[in-house]
């Protein structure tokens, strides 16, 4: 397979369509100016800076224009860009910096301490700044306007090769570098194109880090490949997203904790959200009640799975199955395969029997950079090893239970903190949960639940336990409650478990 360069041929086809809404330097962006800048920033690298395809070039910023006008520049020259987490500290992000080996750093004039400190530690002299002081010396808007604006054309790139590097969490100790290549781009903007009929018409709304798989791929990168508008938030902001899903955004794709934070806006219950014709969630689990409020409102939630590693759409439902089911992320998108199997045995189970989710397909990652022995663990005959623990029903429709490594083991029997989760979710005062597994003499582990409640909301840590114990088999209620004002979270947005164990892991702590 063969991958052209996109922003070149829509530059020919519709020169004038607005690519890019920048919404905090309010700049817009049309396809011929992106085609234009993304090259200008390839000659300046090329010539100025003398990279050359497959070095790797760094950079720590916030969403904006600019960040995509040079991920599409590295592609143009065959760069890898090493996107970084702006929320990691110093010693993490040189951590990275020594596995990735960049050549180059950019970063945003807001992260100029940080940026000058990693490229001094790094010995990086090829650097630069984006932002408002852009047009300085040493600034990104000045090194374009050095260049010629000649376009510079993209070769056609082939599936397997490597067009930006992402890192993960490093939940289970430090960062793993995955490779996202051109074919990953192009299936998963394949697959999210057929599942939510994205179009040159549509205006989505980017909410997400672009140093996360779902920031650059649910759907910024898919919206760019099928000629439609992006619009970026720099960070996430509940106000100004709701002040958008009422009037110009079509598609919008969120992590559960943003549509929690949109259903406790004092606007939710009156707002008009009809201009949005689609909506998609995934990163975690999502609360039931969560997607009943929404339904509530006439909006259909698309609740969907992936990974880094995974490019990452693997499973998106229909609005139908998302209205009959509650819960359910669908069938595998049409470039995927998965199955279930038995987390000892290894043996492929059937409908409605829960095991460890294994995937393939022309999306997946070819492995982890620089790590040959993590890849090999990874991969099974061929077959990605999630890590995640699910079913499928008799319909083919899977269900996601929970991370493996979240479960605990409580009297010996099984438990998967999301459901419990799930469970306290439902009462009224509660706006956040977290359980995780803790010691226990008798049991060997049970359950501690980290609540967040609503402002003004009255609730016991005994009527957490009893609202489980009500509705869960005893040993699936937790045995401790917590409060605490708000329930720590990843930069995806999803609950940080490794940190909460930190804080909460002792059993009277």
């Amino acid at each position: 397979m063969l991958i052209p360069d996109w922003l070149v041929k829509h530059s020919a086809q519709f020169p004038q369509q607005v690519a890019l809404v920048d919404l905090h330097s309010a700049r817009s962006v049309t396809y011929a100016q992106l085609n234009e800048r993304a090259s200008r920033f390839a000659e300046f690298m090329r010539e100025r800076w003398q990279i050359k395809p497959g070095d790797r070039v760094a950079v720590l910023a916030h969403s904006s224009s600019d960040y995509v006008e040079m991920l599409y520049g590295c592609g143009k020259l065959g760069a890898i860009m090493v996107c970084l987490n702006w929320r990691l500290a110093l010693p993490e992000l040189t951590g990275i910096a020594v596995d990735a080996e960049p050549v180059a750093l950019v970063w945003g004039e807001e992260f100029d301490q940080i940026g000058i400190a990693l490229a001094d530690a790094c010995k990086l002299t090829r650097r630069m700044v984006t932002g408002a002081a852009r047009d300085k010396v040493d600034g990104y808007e000045a090194a374009l306007a050095a260049m010629s604006g000649a376009t510079l054309e993209m070769p056609w790139r082939t599936h397997d090769d490597i067009w930006y590097l992402l890192y993960t969490a490093g939940t289970t100790g430090k960062p793993k570098g995955v490779p996202q290549t051109w074919g990953m781009a192009f299936t998963n903007a394949v697959n999210g194109m057929l599942a939510t009929g994205l179009r040159r018409e549509d205006r989505m709304l980017s909410v997400l880090p672009y140093f996360h798989t779902g920031g650059l791929n649910l759907y910024m990168n898919p919206t760019i490949m099928c000629g439609g508008t992006t619009l970026i938030m720099r960070q996430f902001d509940v106000d100004k997203t709701m002040e958008l899903l009422e009037s110009d955004a079509t598609v919008m794709f969120g992590v559960p904790a943003i549509y929690l934070f949109l259903s406790q806006h004092p606007r939710f219950a009156s707002a008009d959200f009809s201009r949005v014709r689609n909506w998609a969630c995934g990163g975690a689990p999502i609360p039931k009640t969560l997607l009943e409020q929404y339904l509530s409102k006439g909006v259909t939630i698309c609740f969907g799975f992936g990974m880094t590693e995974t490019g990452p759409t693997v499973f998106l439902t229909d609005e139908d199955t998302a209205r009959r089911k509650v819960g359910t992320v669908g069938k595998p998108v049409m470039y995927v395969e998965g199955k279930v199997v038995d987390s000892q045995t290894r043996q492929r189970l059937g409908a409605n029997q829960r095991g460890e989710l294994l995937l393939r397909g022309p999306g997946i990652t070819p492995g982890y950079w620089n790590k040959p022995e993590a890849t090999a663990k990874a991969f099974e005959d061929g077959w990605l090893c999630t890590g995640d623990i699910a079913y499928f029903d008799d319909d083919g429709d899977y269900y996601i239970v929970d991370r493996s490594k979240d479960m605990y083991i409580s009297g010996g029997e099984n438990v998967y903190p999301a459901e419990v989760e799930n469970v306290i979710f439902q009462m009224a005062g509660v706006a956040e949960a977290a359980v995780i597994g803790v010691h226990d003499a008798k049991w060997g582990e049970v359950g501690k639940a980290i609540v967040a409640l609503k402002p003004g909301a009255q609730v016991a840590a005994e009527d957490v336990v009893a609202h489980c114990k009500a509705r869960l088999a005893g040993f699936k209620a937790p045995k401790y409650v917590v409060f605490v004002p708000a329930v720590a979270r990843n930069a995806a947005g999803k609950l940080d478990k490794p940190t909460l164990r930190k804080q909460f892991g002792d059993a009277a702590g």
